[in-house]
C-alpha cells in the first residue's frame, strides 16, 4: 500500500490541483496516439491542439455512430478507432436492442490497474483494519463469450481479479475462475461454501449490494444444506462444476463442525453474526441502489463503514471514492478527458460543453468522456452532480441516468426525485424494501408504486397518499398537474417475495450484466420486463 500511495496516489494528487493542463495534455496523448486511425483522419486529429479545437471538429459521438468503426476494426483489423488492436471487448447492453461492444486495449487495461491500485490505497487509508483477515469480493468474469472474430468478451473487473498476484489472490475468499460460472444460483452456493469457512472476512465488495442480500437470502434458506456441507467439508454443488474449478473450490473447503454447529443455533443469519469482524463494505450507495443498500446496512456487524465504489460504467471509471462515507468522487483526470454539459443546457437543445475546472457544486451535468479504448466524445448519458472539491478538481457523484426521466402530461419526473419520494416515506414508516419501481402507465396518465417488502405495516392507501404528496413537494410541475386533474392519483402494490430477482433474471436474460445491474426505480409500463401483477399481494 506504500508502494501504491507513492506510485498511484502522489501524482493524481499533485495534478488535482492543475486539473485544466493535466487534461490538456491527456487530450494531446489520445490525439498524438491515434491521428492515423480512420476516424482519426477523418476527424484531423493531427491538427487538434486544445479541448476547444477538439470540441469543434468532433462532433459528440452516441455508440450507434461508433459502431461501424468498432465493427470494421473488429472483423478486418483495420486501425479504424485505435491505433492499438483491442485485447478484448467488454459488452453492455445498447438502446437498439443489439449489445454494444466497448474495445479494451493494453493501454486502456493498464489505466484501469493502476485506477484500481489507486482506490485499494484510499480504500486502505479508509479503513486499514479491513485488510486484516480475509476478502470477499464478487466481479464479472474475464471471459464471458466469445464473437465470431474470434475476440473474447469479459469485464475489465474479471480481467484485474485474474491478473492480481497469486500472493494477494490467496486473501480472497472466492477465487477468479468461480465468475465464470453462468448458473446464478451455483456460483451463489459456491460463494457461500466458501464463505463459510472463513470467520475473519474483514472486507466485501461488489457493484450491487442487491448481489449480497441476494447471497443472505440463499444463505438463509438452503441453511441446512450449507451448514452440512460446512460441517463435512464437502459439497453435492461440486459435482456440478467443471472439472478444473472443481479442483480449485475442493482444495478451499475445510470441514468445521464446531463453527456449523454454533451457526445452527442462531434464528437467522446474517453478516453480523456470521462474519462479525467485517469492517469495510464498498458498493455503489448512489442511485437506485441505495435502495438494496438501506436494507443491507441492517444485516451488517455495527460500525462496518461503507465505501462507495465510485461511478463507473462499462465504456469508463468515471471516479474514484477518497474516503468511506463519501458519495463524491475524483474523476480520473490524468487517463479520460471529460466534457460536461449542465443538465437544464443540454434538455433545452442548447449544450455548452465544459471540461472539469468550470464545473460548479451544486449543479447537475451530463458526462461525455474521450478515452484509450477509442470513444471520442461519447456521450454517456449520465447525470453526476458536483459535491465539492479535492484542490481544485470538482469531486463527483452519479445521480442517475439521464434517461430515467418520465413525462405523461409534461410533469417530467426524475429518476433521483422519486428516490427521494419512496425511500422518505418508506424510511419515515420504519420500512426497509428491497425493491421498488415507479411505473408510469401512459393508458391510465397515472403513476403506480410497486413495492418489494418484507412485511406490510401501512395500509397499501397510506403509502400511495404519502409519496404523491411528496413527488408534488419536490417537483412543481408534477403538483401541477396533479391539482389540475391531467395526472391521475398515484397507487401503489406490495409485491410478493421474489418480484425483483424475477426482474434481475429478465434483465440479464436481455443482455445486461448481473453484476453491474443498476434495477430502474422508474420506467414506462410498456418497457417493463416482468409481469409484476403476478406478485402482487392481495
Amino acid at each position: 500500500m506504500q508502494f501504491y500511495r507513492h506510485r498511484h496516489w502522489r501524482p493524481v494528487e499533485r495534478q488535482a490541483h492543475h486539473p485544466d493542463v493535466t487534461q490538456a495534455s491527456v487530450l494531446r496523448s489520445l490525439m498524438t496516439a491515434n491521428q492515423k486511425t480512420t476516424f482519426g483522419r477523418e476527424h484531423g486529429f493531427a491538427d487538434i491542439n486544445s479541448p476547444r479545437e477538439f470540441c469543434e471538429r468532433v462532433p459528440v459521438q452516441q455508440y450507434e455512430m461508433l459502431r461501424p468503426y468498432i465493427e470494421r476494426q473488429r472483423q478486418t483489423g483495420e486501425a479504424a478507432l485505435t491505433a492499438e488492436a483491442p485485447l478484448f471487448y467488454a459488452q453492455t447492453s445498447g438502446t437498439t436492442g443489439t449489445p454494444k461492444y466497448i474495445p479494451i486495449t493494453s493501454t486502456s487495461l493498464a489505466m484501469h490497474r493502476a485506477d484500481q491500485a489507486l482506490f485499494s490505497y484510499l480504500q486502505f487509508k479508509a479503513c486499514p483494519e479491513a485488510f486484516s483477515g480475509m476478502a470477499m469480493g464478487i466481479m464479472g468474469a474475464s471471459v464471458e463469450d466469445r464473437l465470431d472474430s474470434g475476440h473474447t468478451v469479459g469485464s475489465v473487473s474479471g480481467h484485474l481479479y485474474a491478473s492480481l498476484p497469486r500472493f494477494i489472490q490467496s486473501r480472497f475468499v472466492v477465487p477468479p475462475a468461480v465468475s465464470g460460472v453462468s448458473d446464478y444460483g451455483l456460483k451463489y452456493e459456491v460463494i457461500l461454501h466458501l464463505a463459510l469457512a472463513q470467520p475473519d472476512i474483514t472486507y466485501m465488495g461488489s457493484p450491487n449490494p442487491s448481489t449480497f442480500i441476494r447471497l443472505l437470502d440463499v444463505l438463509n434458506r438452503q441453511r441446512e444444506t450449507l451448514l452440512r456441507s460446512l460441517a463435512t467439508g464437502n459439497s453435492n454443488a461440486l459435482a456440478r462444476l467443471e472439472p478444473s474449478l472443481r479442483r480449485v473450490v475442493a482444495s478451499r473447503m475445510t470441514a468445521l463442525p464446531e463453527r456449523a454447529a454454533a451457526l445452527a443455533r442462531l434464528p437467522e443469519l446474517t453478516y453480523a453474526n456470521v462474519w462479525p469482524e467485517l469492517k469495510l463494505l464498498t458498493t455503489w450507495t448512489g442511485g437506485s441502489c441505495g435502495i438494496a443498500l438501506s436494507a443491507l446496512r441492517k444485516t451488517l456487524p455495527e460500525g462496518t463503514r461503507v465505501m462507495e465504489l465510485g461511478y463507473q460504467a462499462t465504456e469508463c471509471r468515471g471516479t474514484i471514492p477518497l474516503q468511506a462515507e463519501d458519495p463524491g468522487g475524483l474523476p480520473p483526470l490524468h487517463h479520460t478527458f471529460f466534457e460536461f454539459v449542465e443538465q437544464t443546457a443540454w434538455d433545452a437543445g442548447r449544450p455548452e460543453f465544459l471540461t472539469l475546472e468550470r464545473l460548479k457544486p451544486g449543479f447537475r451535468y451530463y458526462v461525455l468522456i474521450t478515452s484509450a479504448a477509442g470513444l471520442y466524445r461519447y456521450f454517456m448519458n449520465d447525470l453526476v452532480e458536483v459535491t465539492s472539491h479535492f484542490h481544485r478538481t470538482p469531486l463527483l457523484r452519479f445521480v442517475q441516468k439521464g434517461k430515467g426521466v418520465t413525462s405523461l402530461t409534461g410533469e417530467k419526473l426524475y429518476e433521483a426525485q422519486v428516490i427521494d419520494a419512496v425511500q422518505g416515506e418508506l424510511s419515515r414508516r420504519g420500512i426497509a424494501p428491497t425493491f421498488f419501481v415507479l411505473v408510469a402507465d401512459e393508458d391510465r396518465t397515472a403513476y403506480r408504486l410497486l413495492v418489494e417488502a418484507p412485511a406490510m405495516p401501512i395500509d397499501v392507501s397510506e403509502l400511495a397518499q404519502g409519496v404523491d404528496r411528496r413527488l408534488g413537494e419536490l417537483n412543481i410541475e408534477y403538483h401541477a398537474k396533479r391539482e389540475s386533474g391531467r395526472l391521475a392519483p398515484l397507487s401503489a402494490t406490495w409485491l410478493r417475495a421474489g418480484a425483483a430477482e424475477a426482474y434481475k433474471a429478465a434483465a440479464v436474460k436481455a443482455g445486461q450484466r448481473e453484476g453491474q445491474l443498476k434495477p430502474p426505480v422508474l420506467q414506462y409500463q410498456k418497457d417493463l420486463l416482468v409481469r409484476f401483477d403476478e406478485y402482487a399481494r392481495s
